[in-house]
């Protein structure tokens, strides 16, 4: 999806896709954690490995945050723009 993207260098491009391909995998474990938690009988001490799990995912998620950090948004901005401008078909 981001080889639409005019100027964006493949280094960044790959860098980027793989963040966020890592994050939604994780985002899909976090929506299982939570689901586990909320669905399913447990123990104290299953809820206390689901909590500590939801936690080491969400920093998972924090760590390739760095590679995304704010690059959708000028992504996102320039995208619609070209659409705006009727470059980008739909």
């Amino acid at each position: 999806m981001l080889e639409v993207v005019p100027d964006l260098p493949e280094s960044e491009r790959a860098d980027l896709a793989l963040a966020l391909n890592a994050m939604a995998d994780k985002a899909r474990d976090l929506d299982d954690i939570v689901q586990r938690l909320l669905n399913e009988p447990h123990t104290p001490k299953e809820i206390g490995e689901l909590l500590i799990a939801f936690e080491l995912t969400t920093e998972q998620i924090r760590g390739h945050s760095d590679t995304v950090d704010g690059k959708l948004y000028e992504i996102g901005d320039r995208l619609k723009a070209m659409k705006s401008a009727g470059v980008v078909k739909s």
